[in-house]
């Protein structure tokens, strides 16, 4: 009997003893919306669970009477709960609406955002932003303070241009270091070089930064100031954008399935009121009459025919006019059509026990609203990180994109009435006339020669590569080696026919450029985040970095196709070969020595600094090195007990910052003598290649070194409900590259030194909070607001004499790039002068027109010609009786006052309404199109209806616009095309609807509408406030040049989620 009841007593009681309890529950929110993903922990274990996507959970409890459940959520309070016997639980988290545990990355790590001390932006709801935008770089527009993105819609795959706290370089970069899951990609305003210049001078610019759909992006951090951005030394001196890709999801073994399609309607936004048929016949008949000529045309009510003319004997002009009227076109309405494009996608993520993993896959089909305008492309992406020991994580993320685009041409720089979308404009709006073409109709061909006759074809792909092992020695201290890859390659492709003017020039002209970038990084990063004693907490970081980039564009034109079927497919057919084959190689390195420290003491008081020091290949010896420190402090007021007693401040914090980065943005080679091929016919017929120098060696080359100081202020009220964030910072840049000119007797035009120093100033404010919230209704907003001011403060020049306000002085300036080099705005349009904001427009003052004739006679000549009524009247600002270069003065500043965007989000039961505006106020635009439309120079173009209806004319006169033909052709730059560039832009606005299914198969269904650019409110009559012409050349700023329409889109999209 005592061996069985020892026997029982073997077998039961440690069933009792570990005995465990099922319990269930659902996890909300204070609104009723279920929490997926919150963690659970028993307290005192390491034993825990994480809720589904319905927000259900199931732990096994050990001793359910006595146990405690904790329950936490990123953005909500932490809670704990004693079971006291319950197996079931209903539980309520309160939201905290700023939680200041949340991770920030920052360079190489992450940090606390309670413990962040420089001026970092952060991204939000980038999943709701990725619905609605094709690139990276334009997910940025309006969504923080201090960046001022500028693109253009209507062009797919065009340029876009990102500025973070304004211009730190005169002839340099500005476009910001880009940080993709630790790997560099500085392919921003990079393209394939044009064949016919080569440079990227006159083909249109396209996106450099391809290969990332945003739907996989996971998060986006600016870094703004120098404390932050110093950890990237000489690539970090115009800003940071670093890019988390997505990771699986935290649900242990099942895997997450979302589909997405969306289809978008896109149509021009603005049309340009040019004259139409009727408008202008009669204004071709009034400057024939005015030339002596007869009258081309008979309008007879809304007809218009053609008139021909014979002699009768009295040496009469007889007209007759032509039996068939003419065909009116409006040119804008016939080539500007409805762009319908469809995106395709799906994504893949789950978490098994040691392997987390994220799919995606997407087709993205995306239509011009020009005919010929379309891109193509497939990008697919797969995220592993593998937990191989404990202590032994992997990372591997893997994307790869081929993509595919024809264009109509936005415009060749080199002049517009090369230009499709100048041609569209200037054009005769009639069509049926001989095909005996005047030089001037051949100079402004048919619109539908470019749709007919030029191909501009690209097709790239792209392969980017971050593989990573981390092991931790001791809890918080890791080491983790990384490995990145960046290969791209890209072919461009341009055809111009018989129907275009340079095609008929040369019989046919097929330009081929080809590029291949290779880049790979090396990261060694030795890291600990932790205690060394109570009240002290540090995160410190080391590494050595290796960066290596390998470019090589190749690319040659030929012209004089006898055969043209198959256009630049077949370059063996053409004769001539205007620009041999050539190659430019570039390869340079940077090697890095890095490290980063963050103390806290108290939880109040917080410390970085942060040092590196760069290598690059860029530069002769003695100048490859550079150094770049930061030092950081911030206080949490918030936390001191006699601010805490307040009972006023969820987060008040202090924030001071100081740091040093630099910028290599020259091309390599620079410090070296280069050479190149030069092709001569001797006297036997022969063609003799040679050498000939190119450019004069400058060992002394070294950084540009930017300095910015920064202090910041943190606020929140009401549990995070409320939070405000202000900045101020000063930065100057010193040793500026730039070009300066060579006597002619060197036998070269230039050379590049490190010359001069430009400021930047400014102030940010950012706001924003949740207004209302209740269990079935939220409504939230926000706001930021930016002013940069910036000055040339030294150029190292000699001065010259220039007059401003009809007042000599003696300045040191220097004059950006001619805009064209054609007949139109052969002039540069900046001018760099210290004391003055940077790029500055410099130009003609204008005072009206000319009202009479005697007026005219006492009028200062324009280079040594009379004036006539209804001229321009130019400002004589030297006084010596004659227009000349010396006249050019100030005429308006393209850098804005200031920038501004502000957001709501309504949310009601399933339905949630969101709003983005942006704005800048207080630019100033140079409409280079006016330049020719806003004229009625007499020829055979169309231009704008005021420019005729509003003419200036013997017995109508106007100060408004000239006489016709009166023409701007070969002449300079003035002010009556300089216009007020500030819009307010309604951005986005989407209207989202949630299906959710509980039980099943599905798990929601989100269906969504979008408008993008529903609404612009601007004085500016060009095409777009939002300038792209030359995003990446800071020479020429502020200039509107052969600018392609902006469109109104509207798209409608469905997410399944399985």
């Amino acid at each position: 009997m005592k061996q069985l009841i020892l026997l029982l007593t073997i077998i039961v009681f440690p069933s009792l003893l570990f005995a465990q309890t099922s319990v269930s529950g659902v996890v909300k929110s204070t609104s009723g919306e279920f929490l997926p993903g919150v963690n659970i922990v028993i307290s005192g274990k390491t034993t825990g669970t994480v809720t589904n996507l319905n927000g259900e959970f199931i732990i096994q409890v050990p001793d359910v009477e006595n146990a405690q459940l904790t329950f936490s959520f990123i953005g909500f309070q932490t809670q704990t709960i004693d079971l006291k016997g319950r197996t079931s639980l209903d539980v309520e988290l309160i939201e905290t609406f700023q939680d200041l545990d949340e991770v920030v990355v920052i360079g190489y790590g992450e940090v606390a955002k309670r413990d962040l001390t420089g001026s970092v932006a952060k991204v939000s709801e980038s999943e709701n932003i990725a619905r609605q935008y094709n690139t990276v770089d334009a997910m940025l527009q309006g969504r923080a303070a201090g960046v001022q993105v500028t693109s253009n819609p209507g062009s797919p795959n065009g340029a876009v241009s990102v500025r973070i706290r304004g211009t730190n370089s005169l002839r340099g970069n500005n476009e910001p270091l880009y940080v993709i899951d630790g790997v560099i990609i500085n392919s921003a305003g990079e393209d394939v070089l044009d064949a016919s210049s080569d440079a990227n001078e006159l083909q249109t610019d396209q996106n450099g930064l391809t290969g990332l759909n945003p739907r996989d992006i996971e998060s986006i951090e600016v870094l703004k100031d120098a404390s932050a951005t110093a950890i990237y030394g000489s690539r970090g001196a115009n800003g940071v954008v670093l890019i988390t890709t997505k990771k699986g999801s935290s649900e242990k073994g099942k895997a997450k399935i979302n589909f997405y399609a969306t289809t978008d309607f896109s149509h021009i936004l603005k049309k340009i009121d040019v004259m139409d048929a009727i408008s202008y016949a009669n204004y071709m008949n009034e400057n024939d009459v005015l030339n002596g000529s007869s009258p081309r045309y008979l309008v007879d009510g809304s007809l218009i025919y053609p008139m021909s003319y014979t002699t009768n004997e009295e040496g009469e002009a007889v007209g007759t006019p032509g039996t068939t009227p003419l065909q009116q076109v409006d040119w804008q309405d016939e080539v500007y059509e409805l762009a319908v494009s469809h995106s395709e996608g799906i994504t893949i993520s789950g978490n098994s026990e040691k392997t987390n993993y994220y799919f995606s896959a997407g087709y993205h089909d995306t239509k011009g609203i020009v005919e010929t305008t379309t891109v193509k492309s497939g990008d697919i992406r797969l995220n592993l990180t593998s937990s191989l020991t404990p202590k032994l994580t992997m990372d591997n993320r893997v994307s790869a994109m081929y993509q595919k685009g024809t264009f109509a041409q936005a415009g060749s720089k080199s002049g517009g009435n090369r230009s499709f979308t100048k041609q569209v404009l200037t054009y005769r709006p009639l069509v049926g006339l001989s095909q005996d073409l005047d030089d001037t109709d051949l100079e402004i061909s048919n619109p539908y020669g470019f749709l007919e006759d030029f191909d501009d074809i690209t097709e790239e792909n792209r392969i980017n590569v971050s593989s990573s092992l981390e092991y931790e020695f001791l809890k918080g201290l890791k080491y983790k080696v990384r490995g990145g890859v960046d290969y791209r390659t890209k072919d461009r492709q341009r055809w111009y026919g018989l129907q275009i003017f340079q095609g008929e020039k040369e019989n046919g002209i097929a330009n081929y450029s080809d590029l291949k970038r290779y880049s790979y990084t090396i990261d060694n990063i030795l890291s600990y985040s932790g205690k060394i004693a109570k009240g002290h907490r540090i995160n410190a970081t080391a590494a050595a970095t290796y960066d290596a980039v390998n470019f090589k564009n190749s690319l040659y034109e030929i012209t004089d196709f006898p055969v043209k079927t198959l256009r630049s497919e077949a370059p063996q057919l053409g004769q001539i070969v205007t620009q041999p084959q050539s190659i430019v190689y570039a390869d340079e390195a940077i090697f890095s020595l890095l490290g980063r420290i963050n103390y806290t003491l108290s939880d109040k008081y917080i410390f970085t600094a942060s040092f590196r020091a760069d290598q690059s290949s860029k530069f002769a010896s003695g100048n490859k090195w550079g150094y770049f420190p930061s030092l950081a402090a911030a206080w949490r007021l918030g936390e001191e007990s006699f601010i805490k007693d307040l009972g006023w401040f969820y987060n008040l914090k202090l924030r001071v910052g100081w740091g040093q980065t630099g910028n290599q943005a020259i091309k390599p080679y620079q410090t070296l003598s280069t050479y190149n091929t030069s092709y001569y016919v001797d006297a036997s017929g022969n063609t003799i290649i040679g050498n000939v120098p190119a450019r004069i060696a400058n060992a002394d080359l070294t950084w540009e070194k930017t300095e910015q100081l920064n202090a910041g202020l943190d606020i929140s009220f009401f549990d995070g409900r409320l939070n405000a964030t202000i900045d101020g910072y000063y930065k100057t840049t010193q040793d500026l590259l730039q070009d300066i000119s060579l006597p002619t007797s060197s036998g070269f035009n230039s050379m590049t030194i490190n010359r001069g120093k430009i400021e930047n100033k400014g102030i940010e404010i950012s706001v924003d909070g949740v207004l209302l919230n209740k269990k079935d209704f939220t409504f939230s907003a926000g706001g930021h607001f930016s002013v940069n001011r910036n000055k040339v403060l030294s150029l190292g020049l000699t001065p010259s004499p220039v007059w401003i306000d009809g007042k000599q002085s003696d300045e040191v300036f220097y004059l950006g790039a001619n805009v064209s080099t054609g007949t139109y705005f052969k002039a540069p349009a900046n001018i760099f002068m210290e004391g003055q904001p940077i790029g500055m427009f410099w130009g003609y003052q204008t005072n009206g027109v000319y009202q009479d004739q005697p007026a005219a006679d006492v009028g200062p000549t324009y280079f040594g010609t009379a004036n006539k009524a209804g001229d321009l009247v130019f400002v004589d600002q030297n006084g010596d009786g004659n227009i000349s270069i010396e006249d050019r003065t100030f005429i308006g500043n393209p850098n804005p006052d200031f920038t501004y965007g502000f957001d709501f989000t309504v949310s009601w039961k399933n339905f949630t309404l969101k709003a983005l505006f942006d704005g800048v106020y207080g630019n100033d635009i140079a409409n280079g199109y006016n330049l020719e439309v806003g004229f009625a120079e007499g020829l055979s173009k169309n231009l704008l209806a005021d420019a005729y209806n509003m003419a200036w004319r013997t017995d109508q006169p106007s100060n408004a616009y000239t006489r016709i033909g009166y023409s701007q052709q070969n002449q300079g730059f003035p002010d009556v095309i300089v216009e007020d560039g500030s819009y307010l832009r309604l951005n986005n606005v989407t209207l989202g609807y949630d299906i959710p299914f509980t039980n099943g198969f599905l798990s929601n269904i989100n269906l969504y509408v979008s408008g993008q650019n529903l609404l612009y409110f601007t004085s500016y009559s060009g095409y777009n406030p939002q300038v792209t012409s030359f995003l990446y050349d800071g020479t020429i700023m502020g200039v509107d040049w052969v600018g392609t329409p902006n469109v109104r889109t509207v798209l409608f999209g469905v997410n399944v989620t399985f």
